[in-house]
């Protein structure tokens, strides 16, 4: 059995009942790989798809919403996305630092931020409760200078659930 939607097309497969779907999107002058995937096609609702969709149709306003609550996260008493920002200048070359960021303001995490380039967003619609895990975006400063991530999870209404970092 398999699941149709309007946005994503025939997920699912008869075999193994896993649904997963790929493509690519821009956000401004980058790609971001996107993905959806679930590990049977009972656990997805049409609702969840629909809602995948719409943020991809979206995908500016939801990573500016990401960025907003990125920036609400520095003024955390401890931070993930400031150990983010401290860990990548302490890691990279000065060079590559100044090349990667692409604002000048004068504040310098708040620079950061706004250049960091959205690498993938990977939706798990299985995950639609309030409080699941809905989507993950990945985060990176310069991904050809560095392997480290700053990972956004969001539920299905767009708001951040937890920001971790993978290196």
């Amino acid at each position: 059995m398999s699941i149709e939607h309007d946005f994503f097309g025939i997920l699912g497969d008869e075999d193994e009942g896993e649904v997963y779907w790929s493509e690519s999107a821009e956000l401004g002058d980058q790609s971001v790989e996107i993905d959806l995937s679930a590990p049977d096609e009972a656990s997805v609702t049409a609702e969840a798809l629909d809602i995948a969709a719409a943020m991809i149709g979206s995908i500016e306003d939801l990573d500016s919403q990401v960025r907003e609550s990125l920036v609400a996260d520095l003024s955390a008493e401890v931070s993930v996305t400031s150990q983010y920002i401290a860990e990548q200048l302490d890691e990279m070359e000065p060079e590559a630092i100044e090349d990667a960021i692409i604002w000048d303001s004068g504040d310098q995490q708040i620079d950061f931020l706004r250049s960091l380039r959205l690498q993938r967003i990977g939706f798990h619609p299985h995950h639609s409760g309030n409080e699941a895990h809905f989507a993950i975006l990945e985060y990176a400063i310069s991904p050809d200078d560095t392997d480290g991530l700053l990972v956004v999870t969001i539920d299905v209404h767009g708001d951040t659930v937890l920001v971790a970092l993978d290196n």
